[in-house]
């Protein structure tokens, strides 16, 4: 698949240096200027008028209020119809030529659904990304703390310390960016608008698996990644934390029944109190304050 039919959607909240960047860096591995929605969520700051002044020929979709993410990323793929849609976190910047197209590439097989490129920090080093969906056997290994002791070639479906050094199928990833086919976004109706904000990413995964499309990892394809950038404008660590759990925690109980939820999320803060009881033991509070909060989130029965 080509960049010609490709829609890309960048969104924006109070960060419009970094959403520029990451337009500009679209624009310069190859994507045109047209396919491209630049979406600002209420931002209230100025944004709107600075992507409108700085970025043109683009499509600028200015919200009235702040949707969240999985509504103002629907919004923006109504607005522009794709063949195939690439979703990118406004920290997040293309690295190198040919990212992009790298990544259509991995449409190609014709079961693949749903491709992800490797993330990069700001320093170039790896930024892990790829990770298994949530289930008891992966959340006990990694609980324990035996994951970084599991062999390499199994670490994409049991843990999080996985090399990243080839493309492969994966289960799931962050998604800081996401390449979808505009067949399979359609099957699974997109975004799914549960919460404001997190967890989107890996319950568009599950969904889309369980409507038979595969998801790629592309190590071709590098993007740097910052992470956090709007968070950190609305939420503390240990804020934000609780957030992504409890958003996480709703998503597993959507998936997967009583017994094998209750057993997952178990598991996942069983981890979380023990890494927090570690820092505590080292004296770092403000780690362990953030592991309090992925706990209370984890054991939250809200919606997220």
């Amino acid at each position: 698949m080509d960049a010609e039919g490709l829609t890309a959607v960048v969104l924006n909240w109070r960060t419009p240096g970094h959403a520029v960047r990451a337009v500009r860096a679209l624009i310069d591995t190859g994507v045109a200027a047209r396919r491209i929605v630049v979406v600002d969520n209420a931002s209230g700051d100025g944004s709107v008028e600075r992507l409108r002044r700085e970025l043109p020929d683009c499509v600028l979709l200015a919200l009235d209020e702040n949707l969240g993410f999985a509504r103002a990323n629907n919004a923006a793929a109504r607005a522009l119809p794709g063949d195939a849609y690439l979703f990118v976190n406004s920290d997040a910047f293309a690295h190198g030529p040919g990212s992009v197209e790298r990544l259509l590439g991995a449409l190609d097989d014709p079961a693949v659904g749903i491709a992800v490129p490797r993330l990069l920090n700001p320093d170039l080093t790896l930024q892990p990304s790829v990770m298994p969906a949530s289930t008891p056997l992966p959340e006990l290994v990694r609980a324990s703390g035996l994951s970084r002791l599991v062999p390499n070639r199994w670490q994409p479906a049991l843990g999080t310390h996985w090399d990243h050094s080839e493309s492969r199928r994966i289960q799931s990833a962050v998604g800081a960016v996401m390449l979808v086919r505009g067949r399979a976004w359609e099957d699974v109706g997109g975004f799914h608008e549960r919460s404001f904000m997190y967890a989107e990413d890996h319950d568009l995964f599950r969904r889309a698996a369980g409507a038979g499309w595969r998801a790629r990892f592309v190590a071709e394809a590098e993007f740097v990644h910052l992470g956090g950038a709007s968070a950190q404008g609305r939420w503390d660590d240990p804020q934000r934390a609780e957030r992504v759990a409890r958003a996480e925690a709703a998503m597993v109980r959507d998936h997967l029944g009583p017994v094998r939820a209750r057993l997952t999320l178990g598991f996942m803060a069983a981890g979380m109190a023990a890494r927090a009881a570690f820092h505590r033991v080292r004296g770092d509070r403000e780690r362990a304050a953030a592991q309090r909060a992925w706990l209370r989130g984890y054991l939250d029965r809200g919606r997220g």
